[in-house]
Order: C-alpha cells, then sequence, then structure tokens
C-alpha cells in the first residue's frame, strides 16, 4: 500500500463471504470472483481519502472493478470498497486458488521492484 499511495496506512483483519481469489494465468495477481459458501480472509485499510483512492484506481489493472461489498470485521460487518474481476476477464482466471504467503514467498519483492518502476 506504501508503495502505491505513499501512505504509511495501518490495515485491519477482514474477511469476505461468498467470494473466492484466484491466480490469473501467467501472473502473480489475484482476481475475486462471487462464489457461494467460500471465504477470503485479507486486510482493510480504513479511512481512505479521495486521493488515495484515485491512486489506487489508477493502479489496479483493467481486469478489476472497485465494487461496494460488506465484509466482517471481527463480529460486524461494514462497507467496503474491493476490485472485483471484470467479468469480461474471468475467463483469464486459472483453477488455482490464489496464496498470500506464496506471492510473499515467490514474487513479493519481484513486485514491489516492478510497481516502484511505474
Amino acid at each position: 500500500m506504501q508503495a502505491v499511495t505513499g501512505k504509511d496506512l495501518k490495515p485491519v483483519a477482514a474477511s469476505l463471504s461468498d467470494y473466492q481469489r484466484f491466480k490469473f494465468r501467467d501472473k502473480t495477481f489475484p482476481g475475486i470472483i462471487k462464489s457461494k459458501s467460500c471465504s477470503i480472509e485479507g486486510m482493510l485499510y480504513k479511512d481512505i481519502d479521495k486521493q488515495t483512492l484515485e491512486l489506487l484506481d489508477q493502479f489496479e489493472d483493467v481486469a478489476y472493478e472497485r465494487c461496494l461489498v460488506d465484509v466482517q470485521i471481527d463480529s460486524k460487518t461494514e462497507k467496503a470498497f474491493v476490485y472485483m474481476t471484470r467479468n469480461e476477464y474471468r475467463g483469464l482466471l486459472g483453477d488455482e486458488e490464489w496464496d498470500l504467503g506464496e506471492f510473499k514467498r515467490k514474487y513479493l519483492s519481484f513486485y514491489l521492484r516492478d510497481i516502484s518502476k511505474l
């Protein structure tokens, strides 16, 4: 987040019910789609200002659209923006679920290097 926005924002743990995260074929980043009885664990950045949101919109790949959804934080439900896979790009998703731990081990350093060139 800091590499993209220049801000040191502190996330909170959150989950997203009835969605699933898959690997894009030939990419290191995930795609999120609706999927009954599944859930995604992730991080939520609160209090994002308009300028930061615009930076994130510019950064995200064309395969995503920003959607307002319900996320769970502890036992509460809150509205939050999530970048979902656009319908026309769903065919680029593979069958394998995307794994944050694998991403960190194998790709994070390269990913950060590449986005620092933007």
